[in-house]
Formats: structure tokens, sequence, C-alpha cells
């Protein structure tokens, strides 16, 4: 197969930037000719004219590549939110137009958005919907939302992210570099700082374990708009000494912040569709405490690979960590667990899932 791939710009963070390039890399190991264009842009300040005029020369670049080649299928990463779809709804009927298969990968869809009765996102969304051939969401709960906005259930494929299993382990030079204690457990929070990932909460609930005698360091890997409210909760609650942020980290340099950690800390209520947090946490064998939302309810189970926490809850949250680090037993089976879920989304496995899907609407 000829396949034109959509993908971020380099340097954009979340989770097309991490698991497709090996999920690529696959496809052409199989002898599958892949190309790919940027197709969405790293989150930057800028104006409504400068946002409208990236978008179209997106679609004229795409337009340009379908006419230079003869390709099968145009595999697209993207969202479903109102910037997403006002987006797409630009390009994606000028490349339908073109004669290729358009796979939309939807990483993340807002649920509202597909129900809402607006007229003016109703008609776009029918429009999209109606021009991609099929449809890859990251969890059966995102399906069900499809299908409940009536997409025809044959377009809507429950699609994985590849996960590559960590090598890396728990070693005293990490901890020295990073200056971080070997004597206290490791609270590990890695995602971007926007209200809905639960950092606050996290914040919050290592108030509670330092009130109960619990010693801890907090790991705070990321940036955004949240952070300056983290921080603020930080000094409110006295805990600078147990908290740490550490700003944004490159994606192939958190490794070693999966292997140190004792626990991964991930309350999100966010519209989430396959959290890679959580997943390059289970390849590195770290037990999680996580909500039972998306793709993370579809792959973990408790007590095998994590506890579920409700969303916004600290006492609950606070409660599951001390549970957790109070029983080694409990964490060593999540520790072999999860590996083994994680060598279940290697780049083979997934790959082999696309194809199949790619020839069933091709």
């Amino acid at each position: 197969m000829r396949i034109l791939v959509g993908i971020p710009e380099k340097g954009s963070q979340g989770g097309p930037s991490a698991c497709e390039p090996p999920f690529i890399d696959e496809l052409r190991r199989l002898g599958h000719e892949v190309v790919e264009e940027v197709y969405a842009y790293a989150e930057t300040q800028s104006g409504l004219a400068t946002r409208a005029g990236r978008v179209l020369r997106t679609a004229r670049r795409f337009k340009e590549r379908l006419r230079e080649g003869n390709f099968d299928l145009v595999h697209i990463n993207t969202s479903f939110d109102t910037k997403a779809l006002l987006r797409d709804a630009v390009i994606v009927p000028r490349i339908y137009s073109r004669g290729p298969k358009v796979f939309l990968k939807i990483h993340g869809s807002d649920a509202r958005l597909l129900a809402t009765n607006n007229p003016a996102w109703s008609m776009l969304r029918r429009r999209l919907l109606s021009q991609a051939d099929a449809i890859g969401v990251l969890s059966t709960e995102e399906r069900a939302n499809f299908l409940r906005a009536g997409v025809p259930e044959q377009k809507v494929f429950v699609v994985k992210n590849v996960v590559e299993r960590s090598i890396e382990e728990r070693n005293a030079k990490f901890l020295q570099r990073w200056n971080l204690p070997d004597d206290r457990p490791l609270l590990l929070f890695i995602a971007r700082f926007i209200p809905a990932k639960g950092l606050v909460d996290v914040i919050r609930a290592c108030g509670l374990l330092r009130d109960r005698g619990q010693q801890f360091q907090l790991l705070c890997l990321g940036d955004g708009p949240a952070r300056s409210e983290a921080e603020t909760e930080v000094k409110h609650l006295d805990l600078n000494g147990c908290v740490r942020f550490f700003g944004y980290i490159p994606e192939e340099q958190t490794a070693g912040f999966y292997a140190n950690s004792t626990v991964l800390l991930f309350p999100t209520y966010h519209y989430e569709g396959f959290p890679m947090a959580i997943f390059n946490a289970a390849a590195a064998g770290l037990p999680i405490i996580t909500t039972r939302i998306r793709a993370a309810a579809d792959y973990l189970k408790e007590p095998d690979n994590c506890l579920w926490v409700e969303a916004r809850n600290g006492e609950a949250l606070a409660g599951s960590i001390i549970k957790l680090l109070s029983d080694s037993a409990l964490r060593m089976n999540m520790r072999v667990r999860n590996r083994a879920l994680a060598a279940a989304l290697s780049a083979e496995a997934v790959a082999d899932e696309y194809i199949d899907a790619y020839q069933r609407i091709i």
C-alpha cells in the first residue's frame, strides 16, 4: 500500500508524537510506502488569521502531495474537539475529493461535541464524518459515542497506540543526576498541565499524605496553563519540600522517570483517548492509580494493573496511594502484569490491526 500520513510537526507534545513514529517505521518494515506530511502544529499563541492561513496552506500541501503520487489511503492523526473540527472540516473535504480513502485516527474526543444540537457544529460534524471513509477511535466508550452520533457501525474501528517497551531499570545514577531521594517513594505525575488532568487534585492528596505521616516526593513533569495554580497550591499547603516541578521533559528523556518512580498518579477527567502516560508507565512496570476512563477502562484491571480512583477526590486518591505504598506484593504483581500488557501493544501487533482495517476500507 501507498499511504500518506498526516502527523504533528516535530517538537509537538502529546500522544501522536510518541506513538506514530514507531508505527510508521513498522509499516515501512512490512513493505508499505509511507509518506509523511505535517498536519497539526505545536500549540502556540497565534491569532485567528494566522491559524486560518496555516489550515489553508496545509490543505494545499496535501492536495499537492495527492497530485504527485497515487496513494491508496490518507491516514490523518487528529482529535475531535472544536479546534480540530474547524480545521478538519476545511482540509478533509479537499483530500476526499482527490480520490484516496480517508482514515481519521482520533486521539481523544469530546463527547459533548458529538451530542450537540447546535446547528453550526452539527453541520460541520456531519460534513466531516460523512467524508471520512473510516474513523479510528482509541476506546470502546468513544466508539459508542460516535455510533450514537449516527456514524455507521462499519466505519468506526477501535484501534490502539503503539507502546514502546521500556528497557531502563531503576538505578542510583539517575537519582543522583536529578538529585532525587532514594529513601522515600517517588510519586510521578506526567502530562500536559491542564486542569482536567488532575494535577491540583494530586497535590491536595499529597497534603493529606503529609498530614498522615507518609513520606514521599512528588515529581511533576510537564507544563501548561494549570502550572500556576498547581504551584500556588503547593505553597498554600506548605509542600515545597515534597513536590518538584521539572517543566517539560522531551518524550525520549522520560523513560528514566518512569523506571525510577514508585507509582504513577493520573486522576484525569479530560476527554482522553489512549493516555500515553498510563501505557508508558505500564511498559516500565510501574504501578498505576488512575480514573476508569476511555482506553484505561478497556485495558487495565484492578488490582492486576492499577487501582481505580474517582476524579476530583483527593481523599480517595490519598487512600489509594497509602494502600499501594503499604503493599509491596501488590506493587510487584502490577509490575509484572503491566509489562505483559505493554508487550501486547508492540508496533508489530498494532500495525497488523491497522493494515487489516485499511484493507477492509480500500
